[in-house]
């Protein structure tokens, strides 16, 4: 038998919880409560529903959904949030000439060199990312 006070409990904590905060993929878009996110060819682009307008651009999935969460939220987060994004495009990219010099070079010294490299940036991308998913949990 269950006890009718979990019950009671277990349906207050679910009311509680505010359902649109959620992102949710519908379509080729990401949509948190009124913003939705979608992807183009340099990144990703905030709109907000209720504005009609563009709010934001950002290189990341992870920085639009923080962006998004924040504006949602009524946090002032975006200086943060645009330098952890642009953090993530230098690494980003950084990485991607390693990885090509590693594929095409003949010397052993330079193709040490670029995995060194690569290691540093793959390791700098993982950490902005990390620190992007700090506001998405706020």
């Amino acid at each position: 038998m269950i006890d009718p006070y979990i019950i009671k409990q277990l349906k207050e904590l679910v009311d509680a919880v505010d359902i649109t905060a959620f992102p949710y993929q519908k379509g080729n878009s990401i949509r948190i409560a009124h913003m939705v996110i979608r992807r183009s060819k340099h990144g990703y682009l905030i709109y907000d529903c209720k504005e009609n307008k563009k709010i934001a651009e950002t290189y990341s999935k992870t920085a639009a959904v923080a962006w998004a969460r924040c504006n949602i939220k009524g946090f002032k987060h975006f200086d943060q949030i645009r330098k952890l994004d642009d953090e993530i495009a230098k690494h980003h990219t950084d990485s991607l000439f390693y990885k090509y010099t590693i594929e095409k070079t003949d010397c052993d010294v330079k193709r040490e060199t670029a995995e060194f490299r690569l290691d540093i940036s793959l390791a700098k991308t993982k950490e902005a990312k990390a620190n992007l998913m700090s506001f998405l949990f706020v």
